[in-house]
């Protein structure tokens, strides 16, 4: 065993080799989840009521004839932040679904160039879908600030894009502002700008520290990993669900790993 850590930690780290490990014990319980809700297992979702008053913006939306906004975060594909920006892609997806038969279709930004092309083709996607490319608008996602990869910058960049999308909430006639992906303390900037308007506010991020800022100014907050169980509660697509139940399924066996760990250890038996 000795031997095999010492080849990980020398090839690819420490780190991203408890990751592996993680993965790999995650793997067999997914496809379990998977074939257990595809032979019609049902399990019941906690109600979590930002996405169900997400369900209730374009109506809203269609009948006052204002868009929604969304935020896919300051973060990109490819970092180490990649699950956040996928949330947010989740959320992206559903919320094109529901714009492209309203009145007024979703209006979305972002700060880093990589989550462009992704944001664009989901919606050129939908469009099609719903029988309708000739409505598909590539300005509908709107790069702010981007952000030049430089580690030295990246702070400011974000703040720069706060900047831009405060003016975006103080200026353009909007319904909603949704907030989903990772954010740092400039959340606070945007979320206080649309609470200044009235606007309902649905969102939230996995940074421990900014999640203050969440509860504070969101008029539905997601907390934590609940951005991650957006597919499931919007969507209800197989895989969605599957990843979900497996989720819950390795973190109660880690659960009873530590508190197994903790009894032996009480015990005198480790």
């Amino acid at each position: 065993m000795d031997p095999i850590l010492s080849l990980l930690d020398s090839t690819i780290g420490a780190r991203q080799a408890r990751m592996l490990g993680v993965l790999l014990l995650f793997l067999p319980i997914f496809f379990f989840a998977y074939w257990a809700v595809k032979r019609g297992a049902r399990f019941v979702l906690r109600p979590i009521a930002a996405y169900a008053a997400l369900k209730g913006l374009f109506a809203r939306s269609a009948e006052a004839g204002q868009p929604v906004h969304l935020s896919l975060g300051t973060t990109g594909v490819g970092d180490q932040f990649t699950a956040d920006t996928a949330a947010a892609f989740n959320v992206l997806e559903y919320l094109a679904e529901r714009g492209a038969i309203s009145a007024a279709p979703l209006l979305v930004t972002l700060a880093h160039p990589t989550a462009l092309p992704v944001a664009q083709d989901i919606l050129r996607r939908v469009y099609r879908q719903m029988g309708m490319p000739e409505d598909y608008d590539p300005t509908r996602a709107r790069l702010l600030a981007p952000d030049p990869n430089c580690a030295a910058t990246a702070h400011q960049d974000a703040f720069a894009y706060a900047v831009s999308a405060m003016r975006l909430l103080t200026q353009q006639k909007l319904v909603a502002n949704v907030m989903v992906g990772r954010f740092g303390a400039e959340f606070l900037l945007m979320s206080e700008a649309g609470a200044q308007r009235g606007l309902t506010q649905v969102g939230g991020t996995s940074a421990p520290e900014v999640l203050p800022f969440v509860n504070a100014t969101m008029t539905h907050p997601l907390i934590g990993e609940e951005i991650y169980a957006g597919g499931a509660y919007l969507s209800g697509k197989p895989t969605h669900l599957s990843s979900l139940l497996a989720q819950d399924i390795l973190r109660g066996l880690i659960v009873a790993l530590v508190l197994g760990a903790v009894l032996f250890r009480t015990l005198g038996l480790i």
